[in-house]
């Protein structure tokens, strides 16, 4: 997204002054993208990647919400205006000073950077977003304009798939003790991971359900989640055991998990992460009865998070293979495909650009990934790239 923008300073969150134009969060003049809870005339949503869009020839927008420490990409016309950081886990009016003459009209993004729950070592936790509305100085919400993306993706993963530390310093490897306690929500923007790479090379709408940690039957040391993956997909919010409502259905499933599993592996057997992923497998189908559903396996010769060496990366892609597809097999469902993602050229433990923070894939190291999966998504659904 270019060089990095100013964020709002603190000295600037005070309610805005009347008199003020308030429209709700229900208004249907504002478009959203993602999985989101309708409570009390507001919008509560967690999931990364969920976003907002509103048109307005107004010079100042406020955002009302409480925002539970999460950052967000706020775009004006597709162009990064700002990152807005919300500190505090209360109702404030966040102001978006806006570019260009007072009568301009324009269209307003606002996209979540981080993931359900996520903190520091220094740092409380992100929490649910509650958008009650926005205000306006002047004039109103104008209406947007029909959307054109036809094709939808659910992309299903943990923290590979929200953009962990994928705006973070270089540390490539498993991680270590420096890089836990450097940990920054800052360091994440999910927007800028693979599955959103993905789709808009592919000129899809889509969702990103991911949680860093979650495994599908077992989750790693340290996550956030009450759940394992097989439990949290079906939330709404993923910090809510309420179920999503899903009249948003995707062309297809796309799923890219068992890097946490993997370190359980050794003690509870190929077996038991065989039949977990195959009562996964059901539950997607049961959701998404007539999506396709494309199950990305790693390759031996890119490294993945977390990996420390070419022969853990190869260990750890022999055995998500082998278990992956035992379990699909077992299903016995033609519309489940397993594809391997090598990119070219790989990630690799020697080249520092690829890599972000605590092992995990830097935006290059997603761009990577990204590049490696459309053809695979091209191939599968028969689509073409834009």
């Amino acid at each position: 997204m270019g060089a990095a923008p100013g964020r709002v300073p603190e000295a600037q969150l005070a309610q805005a002054p009347p008199p003020r134009s308030f429209v709700a969060a229900t208004d249907l003049r504002l478009r959203f993208r993602g999985r989101r809870v309708i409570q009390d005339a507001a919008v509560r949503f967690d999931w990364p990647c969920t976003s907002f869009k509103l048109k307005t020839s107004t010079s100042r927008v406020w955002l009302r919400m409480d925002g539970a420490r999460n950052y967000f990409n706020v775009l004006v016309n597709a162009s990064l205006l700002c990152v807005l950081k919300t500190t505090y886990p209360q109702v404030r009016d966040y102001p978006l000073k806006l570019p260009g003459p007072d009568s301009e009209m324009r269209v307003i993004e606002v996209q979540k950077r981080t993931e359900s729950r996520i903190g520091g070592t220094m740092q409380k936790p992100t929490g649910p977003v509650v958008l009650h509305g926005v205000v306006l100085e002047d004039g109103t919400l104008e209406e947007l304009e029909e959307d054109t993306q036809e094709r939808r993706l659910e992309f299903l993963g943990d923290s590979e798939t929200s953009g962990f530390g994928n705006l973070g310093p270089s540390q490539p490897g498993a991680p270590g003790l420096r890089s836990l306690l450097t940990v920054n929500i800052a360091h994440q923007d999910g927007n800028q991971a693979w599955p959103a790479l993905a789709a808009k090379a592919l000129d899809a709408d889509f969702h990103n359900i991911a949680w860093s940690g979650a495994g599908v039957v077992w989750n790693g040391m340290g996550c956030s989640a009450d759940a394992p993956f097989h439990d949290l997909y079906a939330r709404a919010l993923g910090t809510s055991e309420a179920e999503v409502v899903d009249e948003w259905q995707p062309d297809a499933v796309v799923i890219y998990l068992g890097g946490n599993d993997w370190w359980s592996l050794a003690d509870k057997g190929h077996d038991a992460l065989t039949e977990g992923f195959h009562r996964f497998l059901e539950r997607v189908r049961e959701r998404r009865a007539e999506a396709a559903i494309c199950v990305l396996l790693a390759s031996p010769d890119s490294i993945c998070a977390c990996i420390g060496s070419q022969e853990d990366q190869a260990a750890f892609a022999a055995d998500m293979s082998q278990c992956w597809r035992s379990a699909a097999e077992k299903l016995g469902d033609s519309r489940v495909f397993l594809d391997v993602v090598a990119p070219n050229p790989p990630c690799s433990l020697s080249e520092p650009a690829d890599w972000g923070q605590m092992g995990h894939w830097s935006v290059q190291g997603n761009k990577k990934w990204a590049a490696a999966v459309v053809p695979i998504l091209e191939a599968r659904l028969g689509w073409k790239a834009i």
